[in-house]
């Protein structure tokens, strides 16, 4: 089988270099959105949050979108289709056919135990409970949520983690189901699963300092804009002053009211900011719910293992996805020039942020 250029993500092209031998012309993959070489294959399909596997015959799961997937379909995969190869990233499947060459599907299952623990676990989550209420983790964009989450998720067998909404309206969770469900999904639109005794959480950065590593993120050079929003790409393509006069620019900027406040059941325009800043107000005012900054983090982190069950670690936090000033120089000095209208532009940003931190304060 023969195949044109390279995966740039090591994982990606670890996983493509493994299956790649096993594939034949009638062969259907399914493969998250990326730049993937070209196969002689029947047909290559792509998904980014949701994932229909229709006539597919390999099935690169990625992972981290196992919410995009109906229970029961992944439940039948597991159970049928032949585990090919697992990684750090990747589980990757083919249709139960026999095919010289492939190893007792039974025992590549066991070798790659490890690898294939969170599809067993998000399958098992429910017996895998150890909390009577689930906590609702909203990962606010740039707010340290990467890092909050693997120091508290990896140590939390019944979780799930959505990286879009349209996976978790798609396919809805069972709040009894897990013990932690989190992601970038709004808090409202969250709190139609949730349960009466569930909690939320959250962390909040200062509003510039957010935006800012937000824009920068977009800039770098080695980012893959196929997985942009739309504002990312149109902050990547376009000068950043002509970024700030586009109509979507203050649900980027204003990112962390959005993500609190905001149901996404309407079109954004002046006219509800004020409405989904209250309700992101409430959240934060509402008892039980756990909010910090990320000056707080490291305090929010051991609080929240603790209501999970988890055993608490002094170990350091690390810091994920840091800009170089250096590279970064032209971007950080146009950001500058940008910021006094920036700073017009997140007064209820900031009045959200400044209550988390008085609280925080306390």
């Amino acid at each position: 089988m023969n195949a044109t250029s390279s995966c740039s993500d090591p994982a990606w092209q670890e996983a493509w270099d493994a299956v790649m031998p096993t594939l034949s012309k009638k062969d259907r993959i399914l493969l998250p959105v990326g730049q993937w070489p070209r196969a002689d294959v029947a047909e290559m399909r792509t998904y980014r949050y949701v994932i229909e596997v229709g006539d597919a015959t390999v099935l690169f799961l990625y992972k981290g979108r196992l919410s995009g997937i109906p229970r029961g379909v992944l439940k039948r995969i597991h159970d049928t289709w032949r585990p090919i190869f697992a990684n750090a990233v990747f589980v990757c499947f083919r249709r139960s056919m026999w095919r010289p060459g492939f190893l007792n599907w039974k025992r590549e299952k066991e070798r790659s135990s490890a690898h294939y623990g969170p599809v067993r676990e998000f399958l098992d989550s429910r017996k895998l409970r150890r909390c009577r209420t689930t906590t609702f983790f909203v990962h606010i964009p740039k707010t340290a949520g990467t890092t909050v989450w693997e120091a508290v998720g990896n140590h939390v067998a019944a979780k799930l983690y959505c990286e879009n909404h349209e996976p978790f309206e798609r396919h809805p969770p069972q709040s009894a189901d897990f013990d932690l469900i989190g992601g970038h999904v709004s808090l409202p639109i969250m709190a139609r699963v949730a349960a009466p005794q569930d909690r939320f959480a959250a962390v909040l950065r200062d509003p510039v300092d957010r935006f800012r590593s937000a824009f920068l993120h977009c800039r770098r050079a080695h980012e893959d804009p196929k997985t942009f929003t739309k504002a990312m790409r149109l902050m990547r393509e376009r000068p950043l002053v002509e970024f700030l006069r586009d109509p979507g620019a203050p649900m980027e900027i204003c990112q962390q009211t959005i993500m609190l406040g905001f149901a996404f059941d309407r079109v954004y325009v002046p006219e509800v900011e004020q409405e989904i800043f209250d309700r992101a107000c409430a959240a934060v005012e509402q008892e039980g719910n756990l909010f910090a900054t990320t000056r707080g983090v490291a305090r929010f982190v051991q609080t929240l293992r603790a209501k999970l069950h988890v055993v608490t670690s002094k170990e350091t936090l690390g810091i994920r996805n840091a800009c170089n000033p250096t590279e970064q120089a032209r971007d950080i000095e146009e950001f500058e020039d940008s910021l006094p209208q920036i700073r017009t532009m997140i007064a209820m940003e900031q009045e959200l942020y400044d209550r988390v931190a008085r609280r925080e304060a306390r």
